[in-house]
């Protein structure tokens, strides 16, 4: 069998692959946005902003699937997790410093991950009207990584800062004579 044939997806394949691993996003940014409320709303609000980059991209693919009349194709719902990034059970919200490294750690492992699921989706596209909204999608979630890897490494560099300061400084010695 030819390598080609063996790694093109039909266009109703690969639209409801990104609409299911989309939508799985959406909710995935909106769980970390709530968690991170309490602790760090400032991450919370950066978790929402992606949540809505992804609503976008889920009104493109609608618009691509009308156009190309697949609209069955993504009109179930899909699950609330992705089949592509591994499950977490971790509490609601991020409690402290090590446990917001570690969300934001697992954030940008997925970050990754749907970066490169789209790459291989554009990769593998021979539909000439898929090929713009996923061209689109691989910049964006590279630029969703980026972001998200900054985050982690700003929180770590604020946290480290913070535990130094926190340290007490030793006693100077009195000069009283």
């Amino acid at each position: 069998m030819d390598q080609m044939t063996a790694l093109t997806l039909l266009p109703q394949e690969q639209l409801s692959i990104a609409h299911t691993h989309e939508t799985a996003e959406l909710n995935r940014y909106r769980r970390l946005a709530l968690s991170f409320l309490p602790s760090a709303p400032h991450i919370s609000r950066l978790m929402a902003a992606l949540g809505m980059e992804c609503e976008q991209r889920i009104q493109m693919l609608q618009g691509v699937a009308e156009q190309l009349e697949l609209d069955a194709c993504i009109s179930l719902p899909p699950p609330q997790e992705s089949p592509f990034l591994a499950r977490t059970s971790r509490h609601l919200f991020v409690v402290d410093d090590a446990m917001g490294l570690d969300v934001l750690r697992e954030a940008e492992e997925a970050a990754e991950t749907t970066c490169r699921l789209f790459a291989w989706l554009l990769e593998t596209n021979a539909t000439p009207e898929l090929h713009r909204p996923l061209l689109a999608f691989v910049t964006q979630k590279d630029n969703e990584y980026r972001v998200i890897q900054e985050c982690r490494e700003h929180r770590g560099t604020i946290q480290l800062h913070e535990h130094h300061s926190r340290q007490p400084t030793p006693l100077q010695p009195s000069l009283s004579l």
